[in-house]
């Protein structure tokens, strides 16, 4: 009996010993790593994604929502490249800062972007914009500008938009493709012939003309044509030289340097700085960047334009911080609050939807979160926000191209689809130092060993959130409905340590650990190439921390 006794009270103090040590599933476990410490997509934030994303899933030749773009006798900012380069520069922004360890998604997103960025639609502009020196500019009605002045030479234009010039285009490519190759240590471009650009027979019974460029080749075209002309910076148009396109390839530089050990852009930024310094590209004096240089007569055209500033600034805040942020207030107190609201029905200039966005882009890279709040609520309240398939965006105006005017109580509302579909979304979603921190502060290749999720179905879940914290060795992921309802929705974790105990919890109450051989708790399991696949309902958001065993 005694016996009995004193079993019966062995086995009551164990139970409680293992009670105290193991919370019970449903109770509150130990908050560390808390969810809510990490950043976190908004609702709003998560609708900018889903439309950039749904652009990239777009099919080729598909280019609904994106505007007009008529490249026979120029091509303005409206065009379908700097919507697709900017898509994929705010969704590198979202992944490095919000969800580094969910890759595939915005992987195969940043594939596609570049993909539709070499499509021919895209880029064989440039057989028709080469046939123009566009720098005799002349203003005609509604504040826009005539430029039709052929060149002598090269009547009928260049076909390759990557070999010469045109650094509006290459630029912007080199920079996608060396976003990718860091992000997701992906080499694919790397291979001859990755970037093919094909242009259509000059000749019936002709095949197409094929261009083959590798981010290597690119990289080198766009190197030598900086030294080649003494670091004015590579033309856009014919004859002219804009100081914000030029930034694009210098972060292409940057990221080449970074994945081959190479120093091609500290000579670039060095002395494009000195040119920058000496002829003026921003005025010393204003604070403002010039509209553009004129390559023949090497002649700068001073400007006063929110979007130079906000499209230059935002990208030399990579590599010249303390000097874009010394000079922003003074462009700041220049362009607010007449970005919001001004005299009725005056007319703000063919600029005025870039203004806008690009300073909004500005703003938010140099950390001032009060005027991107103020932009954004002013985009909420006058740009005819819309849900569509999950995204969210601020649809193009009908007359964008033509309608420059303030409304009856001087508000602006045209908006052009490159400040509607990304721009403002991208300001939203960018952090201060957004970019900077990606190029200044790169992953380093043990990032790409953690663990991290795959495999959501897009149009089930939205994943706001997907980090490992290194430190706490713990995985947080947050998952929210997506625009299509399921009952339930599951994810692959990937790369997680074979010789670790887990613990898992879903929105702080501990469900039961994790290991190799183990038994696991409900709505999870091995798959057969050693990932672990959870499944849950998902009628309202939910947090979920598989945090290893000390």
């Amino acid at each position: 009996m005694h016996l009995k006794k004193a079993v019966a009270a062995f086995l009551a103090s164990t139970a409680l010993a293992i009670a105290l040590l193991i919370p019970r599933a449903g109770l509150a476990a130990d908050p560390d790593p808390d969810p809510a410490s990490y950043p976190a997509l908004s609702t709003q934030q998560m609708g900018h994604v889903r439309h950039m994303i749904n652009l990239a899933n777009q099919l080729d030749g598909d280019f609904s929502l994106m505007g007009e773009t008529d490249p026979v006798y120029y091509m303005n900012f409206h065009a379908y490249q700097f919507q697709i380069a900017f898509a994929q520069y705010a969704l590198a922004t979202t992944h490095y800062h919000y969800t580094p360890a969910h890759r595939d998604l915005y992987q195969n997103a940043s594939a596609r972007l570049i993909q539709r960025m070499i499509y021919k639609d895209v880029w064989d502009y440039w057989a028709h914009v080469s046939k123009f020196d566009l720098t005799d500019r002349t203003e005609i009605e509604a504040g826009m500008e005539a430029m039709t002045t052929y060149t002598e030479d090269d009547w009928y234009g260049w076909i390759d938009p990557n070999i010469k010039k045109n650094i509006m285009y290459s630029g912007h490519l080199l920079q996608m493709v060396g976003l990718h190759q860091n992000l997701f240590d992906d080499n694919r471009y790397e291979e001859p012939g990755a970037l093919t650009f094909r242009f259509a027979p000059v000749e019936y019974g002709q095949g197409p003309i094929e261009m083959k460029y590798d981010f290597n080749r690119l990289t080198k075209v766009i190197a030598n044509q900086f030294e080649e002309d003494h670091y004015r910076g590579i033309e856009c148009e014919r004859n002219a030289v804009y100081a914000e396109c030029n930034q694009h390839p210098i972060l292409g530089l940057m990221s080449y340097d970074l994945e081959n050990g190479t120093e091609l852009s500290v000579k670039v930024r060095k002395e494009f700085k000195k040119v920058m310094q000496k002829r003026n590209y921003i005025d010393p004096e204003t604070n403002t960047t010039m509209y553009f240089m004129k390559v023949k007569e090497d002649e700068v055209v001073p400007a006063t334009y929110a979007w130079a500033d906000g499209w230059n600034g935002h990208a030399q805040h990579v590599w010249d911080k303390e000097y874009i942020e010394s000079i922003y207030p003074d462009q700041k107190e220049r362009y607010f609050p007449s970005l919001l609201r001004g005299w009725p029905f005056e007319n703000m200039g063919w600029g005025v939807s870039f203004d806008f966005g690009f300073f909004a882009l500005l703003a938010s890279e140099v950390g001032d979160t009060d005027t991107v709040q103020t932009m954004i609520d002013y985009a909420d309240a006058h740009f005819e926000p819309t849900w569509k398939d999950g995204g969210y965006y601020y649809p193009h105006t009908r007359f964008y191209i033509y309608n420059f005017f303030r409304d009856w109580l001087g508000y602006i509302h045209n908006v052009g689809p490159l400040t509607g579909n990304v721009l403002v979304g991208f300001a939203s979603i960018n952090p201060k130092d957004g970019l900077w921190e990606i190029y200044n502060r790169p992953w380093e290749k043990s990032h790409f060993a953690d663990p991290f999720i795959s495999d959501i179905d897009y149009l089930e879940a939205s994943v706001t959130q997907a980090v490992f914290d290194r430190e706490k060795d713990a995985l947080v992921v947050t998952l929210v409905a997506g625009p299509v309802a399921s009952s339930t929705v599951s994810f692959t974790v990937r790369q997680l340590g074979t010789d670790k105990t887990y613990a898992l919890l879903k929105d702080g109450a501990y469900l039961g650990d994790i290991s190799k051989g183990g038994p696991l708790p409900p709505g999870t399991s091995w798959q057969e190439d050693g990932s672990l696949l959870i499944t849950t309902a998902l009628r309202e958001s939910h947090s979920f921390v598989i945090k290893a065993n000390q």
